[in-house]
């Protein structure tokens, strides 16, 4: 292991060691949620009448399970969108976001939010080299914009049950706070480029280590356990449980990490700290308490693909208080996903089933050219 795997393993492991389970409560009032309230009632605050019709929800109101990672163009959010708050206003939604996750976390949604902007650029630079391109290509081109993501409150900050989300295109997190607890799932987050290929932001990624842990741990395994592990050649076209597709894997499979050595064990848990750890800190505590009582060992690896670092693979990380997947879409674009198959939308503490809705590809691609001038 060179010396920056070795490095990138220890700051993981102390991550892991400083947030144990020991600090997780499974009662009273923990800093995340004290902050994420104070922060959503100042934003409630900043907004006029119209835009509180736009924001605020019931808790269950069908809206909470309703998200997307698509462009704007195909799917409006549900919610007020960042482009129609004022400068106070948009500076709210930041805190609010930072009172949610780690700075780890935030940075990475931040960025992805700012990586719109870079893929307008590239949409006009195409557009501008090929003057026949359909006028849906422009209008997907001008829909790549930071502020085209959508806030929506549910319920009342400050008391017991109530949550949260923010989505737009390659990035939607729903956040729910039940009697002090808070959680982080669904989590999508998504970036295109991968790695910003020219211009002054050359060399610059926002989800730097997703793929790159899962690489770790699959080449840390034996042939045998290779073997075990790798279901299929190809990769699929997306991760399987993204929007709409809650609870469509019914299994497990590839290889059980009972079967890990105790090094590949803490890679494992690098590669999950690296997802839990972008909620706030006793958020994370708390999944990874919950992680470990149900037992590491009953975590499953699975992959799909090349075991190549520059090739289009996927990974998954399942078991019974975790699903993570992770799929290169193309040689410079990524799609992540984590859920708790046990509590999305904090159902668990809420005791309420919740049904998730998206429209399908082919209605999304409707909307986007109903959006087209002359159509």
């Amino acid at each position: 292991m060179s010396m920056i795997s070795r490095s990138r393993l220890g700051f993981a492991v102390a991550f892991y060691l400083i947030f144990s389970p020991a600090m997780a409560h499974e009662s009273g009032h923990w800093q995340s949620a004290h902050q994420m309230t104070e922060a959503a009632n100042a934003l409630i605050s900043s907004l006029d009448a119209e835009q509180k019709k736009t924001t605020l929800f019931p808790l269950d109101d069908g809206g909470r399970t309703t998200w997307s990672n698509l462009p704007i163009i195909m799917v409006r959010p549900g919610g007020l969108l960042v482009s129609d708050m004022n400068a106070e206003q948009r500076v709210a939604v930041h805190m609010l976001l930072r009172a949610s996750m780690s700075s780890q976390g935030y940075a990475k949604f931040a960025g992805i939010m700012r990586l719109e902007d870079q893929a307008h650029l590239d949409a006009l630079e195409r557009l501008k080299n090929n003057s026949d391109s359909p006028p849906i290509r422009q209008a997907f081109a001008d829909a790549y914009d930071s502020t085209n993501y959508a806030v929506a409150i549910f319920g009342e900050p400050g008391q017991e049950h109530w949550g949260w989300k923010i989505a737009g295109h390659h990035a939607a997190v729903n956040f729910t706070v039940a009697g002090g607890r808070v959680g982080f799932t669904p989590t999508f987050l998504g970036s295109n480029p991968m790695v910003v290929k020219g211009g002054k932001h050359a060399g610059l990624m926002v989800l730097p280590q997703e793929g790159q842990r899962g690489i770790e741990l699959m080449q840390s395994l034996s042939p045998e356990q290779q073997s075990v592990a790798k279901i299929a050649e190809e990769k699929p076209n997306d991760v399987i449980e993204g929007p709409g597709r809650r609870a469509s894997l019914s299994t497990f499979e590839g290889l059980k990490a009972s079967q890990f050595s105790p090094g590949q064990m803490k890679l494992l848990k690098v590669l999950v700290s690296e997802y839990v750890g972008n909620s706030d800190f006793d958020t994370a505590a708390a999944q990874l308490a919950l992680i470990e009582n149900a037992g590491w060992g009953e975590l499953w690896f699975s992959w799909r693909g090349p075991v190549d670092s520059a090739g289009r693979f996927y990974y998954r990380v399942h078991g019974p208080r975790i699903l993570i997947e992770y799929i290169r879409q193309d040689d410079n674009h990524d799609h992540t996903i984590v859920r708790d198959p046990k509590n999305d939308y904090g159902e668990d503490w809420l005791g309420k089933h919740y049904e998730e809705h998206h429209p399908s590809m082919e209605e999304a691609m409707e909307n986007a050219r109903r959006t087209v001038p002359g159509k």
